[in-house]
């Protein structure tokens, strides 16, 4: 198999070490070759003045390195601390980078896809113990090794009335808490239009879900959206049915066709799902097409 090369780096939480070096090496053992130097501060110190300053590097140095894909180890929190700080118009000069990764990471994507029309791919992240081998990472595996386009595709449900139509628009999307913290910055698009959104999320309660959705709401952000996916919505508390009801409340209050998925979240399986890619919704399945 031709070598595809990847930079794993840290922008925001430390990862597991022993979960990343073993799926790293998993990585090099499937053709892949994979350039990884730990960022030496812990959580807290992450967080600091200084730890923001360290990981701006970490990023900055991920962003000028040669190779085109960019795999976050893991995700927690930081990135959008760092976004203002980066040269965009530098970097709108330079080669597309493929950022790989969900969660906090999420933030990053969003200003790529918003300031430099950059694809990206939210899918599982190696420093995670929801890297796990399974069919998900097999799936990303596959489309890093193969040539573009690349094309996705899994099943999904319509919350409420179904519609028998067919529903094509740019997919975007990830963490709905950190993007519904980008609203009204540059990192995020203010016209939706003409996209089908996803969103998924884990440690949120319900109420404050509907506070993030009431954000994308009253800024009109969902005007002219032709469908929103939600994923999976984990850890919510005690209630067994805290996820099921959540979704049936976001997708009342949300003014286009919704659907859900069982198939990405901060979940195993987590599918990759490429933003910028064209979607469609049909019957029961959405389908996503990314050209070079």
């Amino acid at each position: 198999m031709e070598k595809h090369s990847i930079h794993v780096f840290e922008p925001s939480g430390p990862p597991e070490e022993d979960v990343l070096e073993r799926n790293l090496q998993a990585l090099r053992t499937a053709g892949f070759e994979v350039d990884y130097t730990p960022l030496q501060t812990d959580a807290r110190g992450r967080l600091e003045r200084d730890g923001v300053r360290t990981r701006l590097e970490e990023v900055q140095s991920a962003l000028k390195c040669t190779h085109r894909y960019l795999l976050s180890a893991r995700g927690g929190y930081g990135v959008s601390e760092l976004m203002s700080q980066l040269d965009w118009q530098a970097l709108a000069q330079n080669p597309a980078k493929v950022l790989i990764g969900f969660s906090d990471v999420s933030a990053l994507q969003s200003a790529f896809f918003t300031r430099l029309g950059w694809p990206s791919l939210h899918a599982p992240m190696p420093g995670s113990p929801l890297w796990q081998g399974g069919a998900d990472v097999v799936e990303l595996m596959d489309l890093l090794s193969a040539k573009r386009p690349w094309r996705g595709e899994f099943e999904v449900a319509p919350l409420g009335e179904p519609a028998d139509i067919e529903y094509q628009g740019v997919l975007f999307g990830g963490c709905l808490s950190v993007l519904s913290n980008l609203v009204g910055t540059p990192n995020l698009p203010s016209d939706l239009s003409g996209h089908v959104l996803f969103f998924e999320d884990t440690g949120e309660s319900a109420p404050r879900l509907l506070r993030y959705w009431r954000q994308w709401l009253d800024s009109g952000l969902l005007k002219g959206v032709m469908a929103v996916v939600f994923g999976r919505f984990t850890h919510m508390g005690s209630a067994v049915d805290a996820e099921a009801w959540v979704l049936s409340e976001l997708a009342a209050r949300t003014p286009c066709p919704v659907f859900s998925s069982c198939d990405f979240g901060h979940v195993t399986p987590n599918r990759p799902i490429a933003l910028g890619a064209k979607a469609k919704i049909e019957g029961n399945r959405l389908a996503w097409r990314l050209e070079s």
